[in-house]
């Protein structure tokens, strides 16, 4: 896939300023393999949103006695919810907004969902998910070198 000259230059900003701290060699010098595999390594630090996850391993998340202690309009809710089967818990959605209403600060259900809320990330897409690229997926030498020289 051919980046767009904006992602070559968002990815040369990148590799000029490390704001992540990932080590990139900065331009002008030469390590594109390197750098490739610095932005493509796959980082707990580097969080996004899961898109679909199956509704089984929502569910799996909640605790019975949590769960009995909902009130009807709620348990109503989730028994929706859990008709389909996978959700798309993007950050600020109905979904995600909804499961964590559902449950208080502290409860099991609560910190058991926030935990398979997101994922870890390369530093592709963490930069897509967060606005920077059109484009998300892993780089390659080559388009590490394009947007190197990019202008």
């Amino acid at each position: 896939m051919a980046r767009s000259n904006a992602d070559l230059l968002a990815l040369k900003d990148e590799l000029t300023n490390d704001p992540q701290g990932l080590g990139l060699v900065a331009p002008p010098a030469i390590d594109d393999v390197g750098n490739a595999d610095k932005l493509n390594l796959v980082r707990p630090e580097l969080q996004i949103d899961r898109e679909a996850i199956p509704i089984t391993e929502v569910m799996v998340q909640i605790d019975r006695d949590e769960f009995a202690a909902l009130s009807a309009a709620d348990r109503q809710w989730l028994s929706l919810i859990s008709s389909t089967e996978t959700v798309n818990p993007a950050s600020g959605g109905e979904v995600r907004e909804g499961l964590l209403q559902l449950f208080a600060a502290g409860t099991e259900s609560r910190t058991n969902l926030l935990a398979i809320l997101t994922e870890d990330a390369n530093r592709i897409e963490h930069m897509f998910k967060n606005g920077l690229l059109e484009a998300g997926g892993t780089v390659t030498p080559s388009d590490v070198a394009n947007a190197r020289n990019a202008t």
